[in-house]
């Protein structure tokens, strides 16, 4: 129901009213207040005003909590919501603050912490419910300094309170702070899971004894544990950094069956399932695949609903692309909006997600573009790396090698730093050293460590030590890297088996992908299609991957002067990828090859294909000389001059059809 506020000057004997909503409302520290205007006065003129407050069909005041909910984070929406159910005044204060102040989430904490200090009604669940908000936004510490502060308020949860933010401490490595904040748990030991799991990782890092906490977790029920989302959270991270990858997928699983929509839990588990892949223990990669980037765009969109750090999720997304080879996918991933791409600004201006971006213009070969990637980061350690990254290919390699070793020495984040240990693997300027410096960094294992000595010494010649070291590992990336080094040193007919090795062992679709390049520069075609079409029928090519699979095959043909074969080749890429420009010229183009001008003409009619690229203008042009020139086909023509008008040849085929008009 709608609420208005009347009030009478006594002197005056006139009554003034306003009517009370949220929006109208000004809360500080100790109160809140709301203005009364002068000419609001109760006599008859107020009455029109009046009735339609009071028969207007929105409620004059929506419930704040309620507004605000589908603003914050999961876990500070739970909090708030018990909050709301005990100290409904706290909840509405919270659920302003929160909600107005998500663009600026440290500041807003900040503000809070320091004004808890008049709260005196539910002020742990208060503190709780900003704990949870900050951490959910990134910031660890503050979101450690309120679970400390609610565990102070709390006597009768003290120990799960102050438990919650030994594990942040002992996450952010500050075992002496873990330390303190956990003596509540020692002193009431066995009465809650979160803290006396808490207290045996502590004692298990100390002595180096994984045996006890492992013993202990066999004794704590299923449901129990998984209640308490924060330590299934905390065991998953800790499974990840000892290599357990199994143990931690089962763990962030159980915290998502339990929790929906846990930040924390859906994101482990996207890095845990490309982890599975990239380390060659992934029965099912495509799947795998899927499902991390699916987990990974859905919490980025959720975190952009509610200004969280989403650039998190988004380098996961962008990450995984680029390990399948969709180059262009990554490239608008990397992109801000305002440029046409999909990347809000906290996302593009992330220095693994502009990397990447790079990375994706070199492979395409536009090391113009990726220089601007550079220019997005400008003034940060991942500026050094793109400059290198797009540096020319033809200066002397000492120069080259110089940029990387300053890159190298600027790197701040594992991705970074394995990037730059590649290139200089890739030129034979890789020191042991190097290794020993960035394998705490870079996360490197000895499977790792194999792998880049293995590129070093083929790059320095050592063949026979490259290709013993990449046969002793066991992983697709080891097999990938032995494939290249291989081919490199023309040993074809080994690099073919291990193609059909790695395929057949890790189902790594790459190893499928150099088979049909090899078999190209065989010449033997034949065997390059069969394989091509072998890949295809997976089903798990990415569609960028797939269009060029597709125009390699129809490629072929076309260098055999199978024409009939490559307008064949061209209606199977059609039938998968209708909307390819490049299948329907190539199909048009397969047409005028064979003297089937009407066939041409009426595929041109139907499919009506984009003419995005010049080598395409000519057919275009001698299309629409024999069967008809019009207004619309002028002005296409002088578009297509703009943008194409730099070639002389492609002027004077332009020429051809205005002479026409």
């Amino acid at each position: 129901m709608p609420v208005v506020l009347a009030i009478v000057d006594p002197e005056t004997r006139l009554a003034y009213w306003v009517q009370v909503t949220h929006a109208a409302v000004r809360y500080t520290k100790r109160a809140w207040s709301i203005d009364i205007l002068e000419a609001n006065v109760l006599d008859a003129r107020s009455q029109e005003n009046l009735r339609g407050i009071a028969f207007a069909v929105t409620p004059a005041n929506a419930d704040p909590v309620d507004e605000a909910l589908p603003l914050l984070p999961p876990s500070a929406v739970e909090m708030l919501s018990a909050l709301r159910q005990r100290d409904r005044d706290g909840a509405l204060r919270l659920a302003k603050f929160l909600s107005e102040g998500r663009e600026q989430p440290r500041q807003t904490v900040e503000t809070l912490l320091d004004a808890s200090r008049v709260w005196t009604h539910a002020t742990a669940l208060r503190l709780a419910t900003l704990g949870a908000f900050a951490n959910e936004h990134g910031h660890q510490d503050l979101a450690m300094t309120a679970f400390a502060l609610a565990a102070d308020r709390d006597p009768s949860n003290r120990a799960r309170l102050s438990a919650i933010a030994g594990l942040m401490a002992m996450a952010a490595g500050d075992r002496v702070r873990a330390a303190a904040l956990l003596r509540p748990a020692r002193e009431h030991a066995g009465t809650n899971v979160l803290a006396d799991v808490a207290v045996c990782v502590f004692d298990a890092d100390e002595t180096g004894r994984d045996d006890a906490l492992e013993t202990m977790l066999r004794g704590v029920p299923d449901d129990e544990l998984a209640a308490e989302r924060t330590c299934l959270l905390f065991l998953a991270e800790r499974a990840v950094r000892c290599g357990d990858l199994e143990g931690a997928l089962t763990l962030y699983e159980r915290a998502c069956g339990r929790h929906p929509r846990i930040v924390g839990g859906r994101l482990g588990k996207a890095r845990v399932l490309i982890e599975r892949i990239v380390c060659g223990r992934s029965a099912l990669p495509a799947r795998d695949q899927q499902e991390a980037v699916e987990l990974a765009t859905s919490v980025r969109d959720d975190m952009r609903r509610w200004a969280g750090p989403s650039e998190n999720a988004h380098r996961l997304v962008v990450h995984e692309r680029m390990l399948v080879g969709a180059f262009n996918e990554v490239i608008a991933l990397a992109t801000p909006t305002q440029f046409g791409g999909r990347a809000n600004d906290r996302e593009a201006t992330d220095p693994t997600v502009a990397v990447l971006g790079a990375q994706a213009c070199v492979a395409l070969g536009d090391r113009t573009r990726a220089g601007r990637f550079g220019d997005a980061v400008r003034g940060t350690p991942a500026e050094a790396l793109i400059r290198a990254l797009a540096a020319d290919p033809g200066q002397p390699e000492a120069i080259t090698v110089g940029m990387w070793r300053i890159a190298f020495d600027k790197v701040d984040n594992p991705v970074a730093a394995r990037i730059c240990l590649h290139q200089l693997a890739l030129r034979g300027a890789l020191d042991p050293a190097d290794l020993v410096r960035g394998g705490a960094l870079a996360n490197l294992d000895d499977h790792d460590r194999s792998l880049f000595t293995a590129r070093n010494a083929a790059a320095i010649g050592d063949l026979e030590v490259a290709t013993e070291l990449l046969r002793l590992q066991r992983s697709p990336a080891a097999g990938e890297m032995l494939i290249e080094v291989l081919r490199q040193a023309g040993r074809h007919d080994e690099a073919l088996a291990i193609c059909d090795e790695t395929w057949e062992t890790y189902g790594a679709l790459k190893a499928l992908q150099d088979k049909i390049n090899i078999l190209g520069f065989l010449g033997d075609h034949d065997a390059a299609e069969a394989c091509a079409a072998e890949l295809l029928a997976s089903g798990e090519l990415p569609t960028e991957q797939r269009s060029q699979l597709h125009r390699r095959l129809v490629g072929l043909r076309m260098v055999q002067g199978d024409w009939a074969g490559a307008e064949a080749r061209c209606r199977a890429a059609l039938k998968d990828q209708p909307g390819d420009p490049n299948h329907a010229w190539g199909l048009i183009t397969a047409q005028l090859n064979q003297n089937r001008s009407d066939a041409a003409w009426a595929s041109y009619r139907q499919l009506a294909p984009e003419v995005h690229v010049p080598d395409i203008v000519p057919a275009w042009i001698d299309l629409h000389v024999r069967y008809g020139v019009t207004q619309e086909t002028r002005a296409t023509a002088a578009v297509l001059l703009d943008r194409f008008g730099d070639d002389p040849h492609i002027r004077a085929h332009i020429a051809r059809l205005n002479d026409l008009l």
